[in-house]
Order: C-alpha cells, then structure tokens, then sequence
C-alpha cells in the first residue's frame, strides 16, 4: 500500500470510528430513555425506509444487518416493513447484550436475531441482502471478507461517509465482483445498493 493509499484508508475509517462512538452513545441513551428513543427513531426512520425500498426486499428474503448497534434500529424496521427473518450483528459483546434484550423486551424477538460476530468472519452465503452499518470498520476488510461468499446477485446496502464506497471498490479491486446499482444521498451520508455480479 502507497502512502497516498494509507491516508486514505486511514481517513475512511477515522470516520467510521468517530460515527462508532458518536452512535454508541446516542443509542444507549435510546435505549435508556424514551425521549432519546423518539429523537434518535425519528432522525433516522426516513433513512432507514429509504434504503429498505431501495433493496427490494421480500418476505422470503433472509437478511444480515452488520453493525446493528445498541439500539438496532434499521433491524427492527426490517422486519417490521417487509416481515422478513433479521439477523444483525456486531463485534462488541455489550452491544449484542442490550441489543437483544430491547428486542426482546418490544417483542420481535421470533423475527430478529441479534448475535455477536465480527462482519469480516461472518457466513453470509445464506443472506439474500447485507446492510452495512455506517459505524463498520475497517470497511475494506468487511467488503472483501463478505465478497468471497456472496450468492450472484445478492444485493448489499452500504453506508458511506463522504462518497467513500465508489473509491474504496476500486482501490481494493471490489468493482469487478460488486456493481453500484443505485445510490441515494442522505443528510450527512450516502447509501449505496451493490449487486454482486
């Protein structure tokens, strides 16, 4: 990796480390309180509706969420908008905790499963579409890790920071397995649709 390369895989996921953190906070006190709750579903519901239409998903459809957060949110409307099965994931164990007992405590527990993983690790051959969660870093390794296993034609919804996915699929050589079939912009970020050709 040249050194050009290396500021900007370190840039792309200082952000992503930063939205982590910021994102972590806000949704512990979702969880917490029910005003944080209103605030932080009603920031971000018209996103989250916007990239569920945008991946065409169906009832029969299995989806994986990876970053789903403390207050996993995009997992719930999920299931909730298309009465598919969720699976959301994340790498730290505190979160997967409080994750699992809001869902449980809502009682959508028989539709989202929340389970600790690390995106880079995780089996997603059996997944008809992978959301990937603005806070999942380094974002080149989850891309190419999932990218091995992918079914043809499995779509992927991407966040991106400052229109980093188109760059970093053509550093990491992605844009030959994955195509951009659509692209919607969003307050302070971008959700793309990647096929997997």
């Amino acid at each position: 990796m040249n050194k050009k390369s290396k500021i900007s895989y370190f840039i792309t996921n200082s952000r992503r480390v930063i939205s982590c953190y910021q994102y972590n906070f806000l949704e512990l006190l979702a969880v917490k309180t029910r005003f944080f709750n209103a605030l932080l579903t009603k920031a971000r519901k018209p996103v989250f509706l916007n990239e569920i239409k945008m991946s065409g998903i169906k009832k029969d459809d299995k989806v994986l969420l990876i970053g789903c957060g403390i207050f996993p949110l995009e997992t719930m409307l999920i299931a909730q908008e298309t009465n598919a099965k969720v699976v959301g994931i994340d790498n730290s164990d505190k979160a997967v905790k409080i994750a699992k007992k809001y869902i449980k405590k809502i009682g959508l527990e028989d539709d989202v499963k929340i389970e600790y993983a690390d995106g880079r690790d995780v089996p997603v051959k059996e997944f008809d579409v992978v959301f990937i969660a603005i806070n999942v870093f380094p974002i080149e390794n989850v891309l190419l890790s999932i990218s091995k296993d992918l079914k043809k034609n499995t779509r992927i919804l991407c966040k991106s920071i400052k229109q980093d996915i188109p760059d970093i699929l053509e550093k990491t050589g992605l844009n030959k397995f994955l195509s951009i079939k659509s692209m919607v912009e969003n307050p302070r970020t971008q959700s793309y649709l990647l096929v997997k050709n």
